[in-house]
């Protein structure tokens, strides 16, 4: 059976004009500056952000109809402190975010908050609620998708994915909002690199979270690592080299690693330490540009103590990952025209030899009407396969069957878009 969903969401189009210089738009922001400075008031502070407004078709194969219906809005509201003192820069960004209709709570409105300093000469460097080093240095096929960007678009609020098999296309357990210290060097002939730390992963925004904490024994049949488990003492970095001129021949390689101690307060009492890395690669060539990625995400957070296959049909078994993420996508650009397509697999290991994965091909296409209004539409293939361990494992009630194997779920979707920065 197919279930269809749309999502609507109702978004004013406004731009913003400068009549007195050649018509040109300009970021709502920027003509508010602009008018302070003209009537001899300066400010050091600031603030921009961004509307995305969509609406989403889908139908995939279920055993029966899903009633979940959402009215899609989201967006981010940036206000920013910036000051010089003798040679160093220095301010502050607070990021709020703005959801309505996927979210389903546990969301904190501050997305992050931190304070920073930065010179020519050593880099910035950040205090407060924001990326991880890892996760700045951190590629895959997302930096060439226009639209609605595929599995990192927040996929799997509409789609009823089956027992794990998405994930995101970068590490699947990275710190990024929560409390950290960050360092991003300056880039020196092409190279470019950061460090960052995190004491608790989940002190995971300015209104800390108590959600996940399941207190229990140790059963076996539970003996895989849930949703209570994080980390401490967390170590992110990465480096990455650039060459080539944007308007002709370019290419960036980059590597991310993550590492922390893991800990849980669920069934699983004891779980391995965060290990993964990322490394990725961009290529561009005048109007084209090509985007590789790959993620692994090693046995992190998995229980230490794999129990053998024949114990239980819960759990993770000898042989079992937190999973691994392999992505391509290839973009082209036409004046005020973007393409892309992509193409997006994952894989997690519940056994040596019973695992679960996912299978995405996108197309896309988006026209800039200018710097402040954009229009998309794209088109999502989804093909996901989970073993009946990670069912079981799982406990996921959203099962789709299509009568080939149980636990398939196959599905198209289609989205119809637009963004406004101000």
């Amino acid at each position: 059976m197919y279930k269809k969903l749309l999502v609507f969401s109702l978004l004013p189009l406004c731009c913003f004009a400068d009549n007195t210089t050649n018509q040109e738009s300009k970021l709502l922001h920027e003509w508010f500056e602009e008018k302070l400075e003209q009537n001899g008031h300066h400010t050091n502070w600031s603030f921009s952000g961004n509307l995305h407004g969509f609406a989403v078709a889908i139908n995939q194969s279920l055993p029966k109809d899903d009633e979940n219906s959402f009215v899609a809005l989201d967006g981010e509201a940036f206000i920013n402190y910036n000051g010089q003192y003798d040679g160093l820069g220095y301010g502050l960004e607070i990021c709020n975010k703005i959801k309505s209709g996927i979210i389903k709570g546990g969301n904190a409105i501050v997305d992050s908050s931190y304070l920073y300093v930065e010179s020519d000469k050593y880099g910035k460097f950040k205090f407060g609620y924001t990326n991880t080093a890892a996760d700045s240095f951190t590629l895959s096929y997302t930096a060439v998708l226009t639209g609605y960007a595929g599995p990192d678009g927040d996929l799997d609020a509409f789609y009823t994915q089956t027992s794990g098999s998405i994930i995101a296309t970068g590490f699947e357990r990275d710190d990024s909002n929560a409390l950290k210290i960050v360092w991003l060097s300056p880039t020196v002939n092409g190279w470019s690199m950061g460090l960052s730390y995190t004491p608790n992963s989940r002190d995971g925004h300015l209104f800390k979270e108590e959600k996940n904490k399941i207190q229990g024994e140790y059963n076996p049949d539970q003996n895989y690592a849930d949703e209570s488990s994080y980390s401490k003492h967390n170590f992110t970095g990465g480096i990455s080299y650039e060459y080539g001129e944007e308007d002709d021949f370019n290419f960036k390689i980059s590597l991310a690693g993550w590492y922390g101690r893991g800990h849980s307060d669920g069934y699983v009492k004891k779980v391995r330490n965060v290990t993964g890395y990322n490394i990725g690669a961009l290529l561009g060539y005048k109007n084209y540009k090509l985007a590789l990625g790959y993620t692994d995400n090693g046995k992190s957070l998995m229980p230490s103590n794999f129990i053998e296959k024949s114990e239980s049909d819960k759990g993770f078994c000898y042989g079992a990952d937190a999973g691994k993420i392999y992505n391509i996508g290839v973009g082209y650009t036409y004046d005020k025209l973007e393409l892309s397509v992509g193409y997006f697999h994952a894989v997690r290991k519940f056994s040596s030899n019973e695992r679960s994965n996912s299978n995405i091909a996108t197309i896309a296409a988006q026209y800039n009407f200018d710097k402040t209004f954009s229009a998309y539409i794209e088109y999502d293939n989804i093909r996901t396969r989970t073993c009946q361990r990670s069912i079981d494992t799982e406990g996921d009630p959203r099962i789709g069957g299509d009568g080939e194997a149980f636990g398939n779920n196959r599905a198209n979707m289609f989205v119809i878009g637009t963004k406004i920065n101000f």
